[in-house]
Parts: structure tokens; C-alpha cells; sequence
């Protein structure tokens, strides 16, 4: 009877006990609520990377901490068995709190009068660290509810993550691939044993034991987490021996900071993000980077301190390479200035855009001639950048030399304001809403413009005439593309600018079967201030920068000289183990003979202009020159240069033109028959009638 009465005093105890432990359990939930916010909001640095997952560029988080994210299946299991060997061996056999290690810790706490075991668990350690409680006997009740609690709601694997990416080691060092790059500037993954050991054991005082300023107490805690690991048969004694002897190397390593202007415009375009595989490709970058370096310190004595280069792959619009400046830690250079998103001025790299707007009117071939001769417009006075004049030209000629006057004359003929919508509408936004701030000199350069989006201007042009937003995600599908420009006419403007003749002239290589065929356009800014080129193919488009911040002049800063040759030398890089590509000629692409390229006016996107339209075959002769209302300069030019074309685009039904000067009949010719008329000082009003008598006036001045 007694043996059954103390058996019952025994359970009356037992479930008063656990009647308590429930009821205290109850409270402190209630009391003190599971910090569930703070396991959604871990406070993790924003890291960059690139396509390929390389780390580019860390990133202190909002506390400012080293803390980032791992993934279980990335860290060498080594290191996990040694962080459960020294912190928590019973890690997957309890649920939260390990009760025989709180019996015994307490029971040596007691018998030495002081602290010598916590038995706090890895679940307790992570409930301690999200809530940030100091250490008392209260807490440590609370931590043991919390672990519970967070062991019903997270299985063992989300909880060793928390923990491993939540743990201090030393300073402002959290979690263990923060450490593993500080310390030893290697992922976690590729950590050695006593690497690992080494790592595993600092959490317990990271401060006391931070490796950087305390190796020898340091490497006496390593040696008892792999003595531990022993013990637990973890490791056999061969292992351990060759661990323990292995010597502790550790430093102080810089956090990687590479590509610094693409992380720092990666983070401002995407704040909330904390691990953002970006479009960069590593290799890209490093040798653009390395080039852009090497072509600066080369043209440092000269009065040339930086540059900036971007490189789009056109079928996605990823950014591939991004480089702000020649050096980043160049206080001296202003390195720390972005030259990718620094508007400057663009010199002549606009006007590929007027010609392929004058080409998709089906008015001009790349043979149509164009007067390059002083010209008025209104008040403008345009003049070419060697301050000549050419006389009569061709539209491929005018492209080719980058002429203003007749770049001028086919924006006159298309309208400014048609130019102004398109750059707009191609992104750079940069440029006024107003176009009549630029009335003609939009063509010739007089916005300023950042690199990146012009770069992405003429990666529309390489796509012949689709736009695609730029994107520097590499998960990002992207938008969808939107045709801005017959195929046709940025086919012929690309064909233009792939002249290989061009080549030889900025001392580049010629383009051949071992050489990338890209077509470039140059530019080179009022005063000598900026030099530009940009490149491309159908794959790819580069964009290139030369000059200073401060805005320091140089006589070397032309495009064609120093800028191109780093372009082409970027596309002999990429394509060295890549089969080179070109375009195959669009069905609205018509050859008239020869080189003699024209467009025909279907499929395009728009379909107004500020002077007249599409040419109805129905309609009358549309005169292209002269150019009605203006003025043209005769004084000190001599022979074939006192002359102007004669130029209409007529029906394809018509068969012979008439051509009127002041009301007399000067010419009777074919469609396509060249004709020059001499000039003499006057006013001259010229018509042109077709053999159906349908016909056109302009009338101009000759000073």
C-alpha cells in the first residue's frame, strides 16, 4: 500500500510538474510573442552577382552588418558536423531544448559555483540572437519556449540555416560565409577541416576569439572542436592529427567590390533585393575593364583621365559589361563618377537615326545626292567639323564622312520633331521634351546623353529597328520588342556604317573572315571634349567613351581615333572562339544597282513627318532637291560645287520627268537621271512634272 501510495504521490507530482511547465509555456507565448517578424525580416546584406553566380559586389546591411544568406547544400558538410559537435551534438535528436544537457549544465553550475555550461541549443541560440535578449535566467526560460515553438514551425534544416546565417563572428561579422570570405576570403564551401573547425568554434565568444586579432586563442578553440569531433567519432585520429597541425592563416579581407558603378546602379534600381543574380558576364567585364585601364594610362600624357564602356547582347538586352570609369578609387581622376549614366555631349553618333528616317520614307538611296555647300536655316548656320565643304555627295558619302550640311538637309526633309520623338521614344531620356530647344542641331549632336541608353539606341538599330528596354536581371525575360524603324532602313544605315574602308583609315582592322564585321559610328563633341564609338552586329553592341569629368579638352579626344580601336578590339575579343555573324538582306530592302540601296515604304512604324508622307503611287512628283525655302552659299566655291541636284521621288508609274526653272523648261529626263542645275546668285522656284502632268514647286534662295 505504501509502495502504490508513494507511486501515486509520484505521478500527482510528475503531472504537477508538467502541468506547470505547460502553464508557463502558455504564458510566456502569451506574454511575450514568438518573434515571427523577425525571422521574415533577417536583415541580410545585398550581394550582387553575375550571370554565372560569381560574387561581385557586397553591400553592408541596413544594421550596418557582413551578413548574407547560404544555402545548406553549398557548405561542406565538415564544417555543419563540426558546428553541432562543439554547439549542439543532440541537434536533431531534441525539440528545442536538449533536457539532459539543461540537467547537467545545471548540476556543474551548481557544484562550481559559477558559470561553466549554458546547454543552450541551436534552436535556443537563434531564438537569442532574433530577439536580442541578454543573458539572464528569465531569458533563458523565454529562449526555451521560443525554441519549442520555433521547432514546430521550422524543420531542423530551416533552423541550422537561420543559425548559420545569424550567428556572430566577431565584430560586425554575422553568419558563416560573411566569416569564411572576411577571415580566410574563401566561400564556406571550400573551407578545409581545420578551416571549418576554425570558423565553428568562434560564435561562443566572437569577440575573444576573432581569428584576425586573437590567432592563438583562436587556434585553441579550434583544436578542441576537432578534439570534439573526435570524441563523438566524427573524425578518426589521423584526420584530427593532420588538422591540428595545419598552421591558422587568416587576414582581414576586403568584402569583393568588383563592377563598383553596375553594383551601385544594380542596388538603386532594385533597394529590396538581397541577392540579385545580375546579366553581367564576368569574363566581359574583367577584360573590358582591363582594356579600358590600359587605354586610359596610355592617353593620360595627352590630357585623357577616363572613359566609360557599356556592351548590350542585343537579342535579350542584357548588360553584359558595364565599366563607369577607368578607376574607381581614383579620388584624383573623379573615378567615383559614373561615365555610364553621365550625360554628356554626343557629337555626331545622332544622325544615323535622321538617315534612317529619311531612308524608311522611300524618298533616297544610298546614292540619292545631297548637297554638302553653306546652307541657312532660319538663323542656323551649320558648318562640317574640318570647316569644308564637299559640293555634291552621296547619301552613303554624307554618313560615311559624318557631313553636318547634309544630315541638316535630310532633317529638314523628315522633320526635327519626328527625330526628337524617336530618340525619345528609343530612351534617352535625357534629351528635353521640347524639340524645339534643338530645332536642327538635334541631328548634329546638341543634347546631352548618357552611354548607356545611347548604347541601347543603337543596339535598336542592330536589332534593324525593334527597341528593347535595357535589363540588367538575368532571370528578366524582358519586355517585348517594338519596332520603331523599318527593317529596311536600319539595314541600309547598317550597311553604311560596316564600310570596310572605314577601318583602315582609324588604323583598325579590316574586316575579313578573322575579323568580326561590326558596323560603328563615331562622334566627337564641340571643343574636343568627348570621343565616342559605338559598335555593333547583330549579336552584340558596344558602346565606348573617352574624355574627363571635369571637362577638360584634348586634342587627341576624336572618336574615330581613340575610341574605335577600343571598340573593335572588344569585338575581336568576344568573337576570338565565337562564328561571326551578319545580316541577311530584308525583303524590303531594294538594290538598285550596285551599292545603290533604297527602302520601300511598308511595315513601318511611323508613318508621319513634319514635310509631306509616305509617296502614294497615285500622287504627284515629291521634289527631294533642292530643299524648298533654303538658302545656299556660293561665295569662294568654284566648278562643280556651284552646282545643285535636281532630285525627285515619283509613282513608279511614271516614265519621264519635266523639270521648270522659273517657269522655262530646263530638263526632260528619266526618273532616275542625274540632273545638276548651276547657280548663280537669285531666287529660283523649280517644278517638276510627271509625263501624267502631275507636279511639285519649291523655291530657294541662291546668296
Amino acid at each position: 500500500m505504501r509502495i502504490l501510495k508513494a507511486a501515486k504521490i509520484g505521478l500527482w507530482a510528475c503531472g504537477g510538474v508538467v502541468a506547470a511547465l505547460i502553464a508557463v509555456y502558455g504564458i510566456v507565448l502569451l506574454a511575450i510573442p514568438f518573434p515571427r517578424q523577425a525571422i521574415k525580416d533577417i536583415h541580410y546584406s545585398t550581394e550582387i552577382l553575375d550571370k554565372d553566380g560569381r560574387l561581385l559586389y557586397t553591400f553592408l546591411n541596413d544594421k550596418s552588418r557582413w551578413q548574407l544568406p547560404i544555402e545548406l547544400s553549398r557548405l561542406d558538410n565538415r564544417f555543419i558536423q563540426a558546428t553541432l559537435s562543439i554547439e549542439d551534438r543532440n541537434f536533431y535528436k531534441h525539440s528545442g531544448v536538449d533536457v539532459l544537457a539543461v540537467v547537467r549544465s545545471a548540476f556543474l553550475n551548481i557544484k562550481n559555483w559559477r558559470k561553466i555550461s549554458g546547454a543552450s541549443t541551436i534552436s535556443m541560440q537563434t531564438i537569442r540572437i532574433l530577439e536580442g535578449r541578454k543573458r539572464s535566467l528569465l531569458n533563458k526560460i523565454i529562449e526555451m519556449v521560443h525554441a519549442v515553438k520555433l521547432e514546430q514551425l521550422y524543420s531542423k534544416e530551416q533552423i541550422l540555416k537561420m543559425y548559420l546565417e545569424l550567428a556572430p563572428y566577431g565584430g560586425n561579422i554575422h553568419g558563416v560565409r560573411a566569416a569564411s570570405l572576411r577571415y580566410l576570403n574563401k566561400e564556406p564551401g571550400d573551407l578545409t577541416l581545420a578551416e571549418a573547425a576554425l570558423l565553428a568554434g568562434l560564435p561562443q565568444s566572437p569577440s575573444r576569439l576573432r581569428p584576425d586579432r586573437y590567432p592563438d586563442r583562436a587556434k585553441i578553440r579550434r583544436d578542441r572542436v576537432l578534439q570534439s569531433m573526435v570524441r563523438q567519432g566524427v573524425i578518426d585520429s589521423k584526420t584530427y592529427a593532420s588538422a591540428v597541425n595545419e598552421p591558422v592563416i587568416v587576414g582581414h579581407y576586403e568584402f569583393p567590390k568588383q563592377a563598383p558603378h553596375f553594383s551601385l546602379y544594380v542596388k538603386s534600381r532594385y533597394p529590396s533585393e538581397k541577392a540579385v543574380r545580375s546579366s553581367l558576364d564576368g569574363r566581359t567585364q574583367d577584360f573590358v575593364e582591363a582594356t579600358l585601364k590600359e587605354t586610359v594610362d596610355r592617353l593620360r600624357r595627352q590630357g585623357v583621365t577616363n572613359g566609360a564602356i557599356v556592351v548590350i547582347e542585343n537579342k535579350t538586352g542584357k548588360v553584359r559589361a558595364f565599366v563607369g570609369s577607368a578607376n574607381f578609387a581614383s579620388v584624383a581622376d573623379g573615378g567615383q563618377v559614373n561615365g555610364a549614366l553621365s550625360p554628356r555631349s554626343p557629337g555626331s553618333t545622332l544622325k544615323p537615326f535622321t538617315y534612317a528616317l529619311a531612308l524608311q520614307t522611300g524618298r533616297y538611296s544610298t546614292r540619292s545626292v545631297l548637297d554638302d555647300v553653306p546652307s541657312r536655316y532660319a538663323e542656323y548656320l551649320p558648318r562640317n567639323f574640318d570647316k569644308t565643304f564637299r559640293g555634291k555627295v552621296s547619301l552613303r558619302e554624307a554618313l560615311v564622312d559624318s557631313l553636318n550640311i547634309p544630315a541638316i538637309e535630310l532633317l529638314d526633309d523628315v522633320g526635327y520633331h519626328v527625330l526628337h520623338e524617336l530618340l525619345r521614344d528609343v530612351g534617352l531620356k535625357t534629351i528635353s521634351p521640347d524639340a524645339d530647344r534643338y530645332g536642327f542641331s538635334l541631328t548634329l549632336g546638341s543634347p546631352d546623353v548618357r552611354l548607356l541608353d545611347l548604347t541601347n539606341a543603337y543596339a535598336m538599330l542592330a536589332r534593324l529597328g525593334i527597341y528593347k528596354p535595357v535589363t540588367v536581371i538575368e532571370d528578366d525575360a524582358g519586355a517585348l520588342g517594338k519596332r520603331l524603324l523599318n527593317d529596311g532602313a536600319a539595314y541600309v544605315v547598317t550597311d553604311i556604317l560596316a564600310d570596310t574602308s572605314r577601318f583602315q583609315a582609324a588604323n583598325v582592322y579590316s574586316n575579313g573572315k578573322s575579323n568580326p564585321k561590326i558596323a560603328f559610328k563615331t562622334g566627337t563633341s564641340y571643343g574636343q571634349r568627348d570621343a565616342w564609338t559605338f559598335a555593333y552586329n547583330p549579336e552584340f553592341t558596344v558602346g565606348v567613351w573617352l574624355g574627363n569629368f571635369d571637362g577638360k579638352s584634348s586634342k587627341v579626344l576624336v572618336g574615330v581615333e581613340v575610341a574605335t580601336p577600343l571598340a573593335a578590339r572588344i569585338f575581336d575579343w568576344i568573337y576570338e572562339d565565337r562564328a561571326l555573324v551578319w545580316y541577311d538582306k530584308p525583303d524590303t530592302v531594294i538594290v538598285v544597282a550596285g551599292d545603290n540601296l533604297s527602302v520601300k515604304t511598308t511595315g513601318l512604324a511611323k508613318q508621319s513627318f513634319s514635310r509631306g508622307s509616305f509617296i502614294d503611287p497615285a500622287k504627284k512628283p515629291e521634289i527631294v532637291s533642292p530643299a524648298g525655302g533654303a538658302e545656299y552659299f556660293i561665295s569662294g566655291i568654284q566648278g562643280s560645287a556651284r552646282e545643285i541636284n535636281l532630285q525627285a521621288k515619283v509613282a513608279s508609274e511614271a516614265e519621264r520627268l519635266f523639270w521648270f526653272v522659273n517657269g522655262a523648261l530646263y530638263k526632260t529626263a528619266l526618273p532616275y537621271e542625274k540632273i545638276v542645275l548651276p547657280m548663280t546668285p537669285g531666287r529660283y522656284q523649280i517644278t517638276c512634272a510627271d509625263n501624267f502632268g502631275r507636279n511639285s514647286s519649291v523655291s530657294f534662295y541662291v546668296r
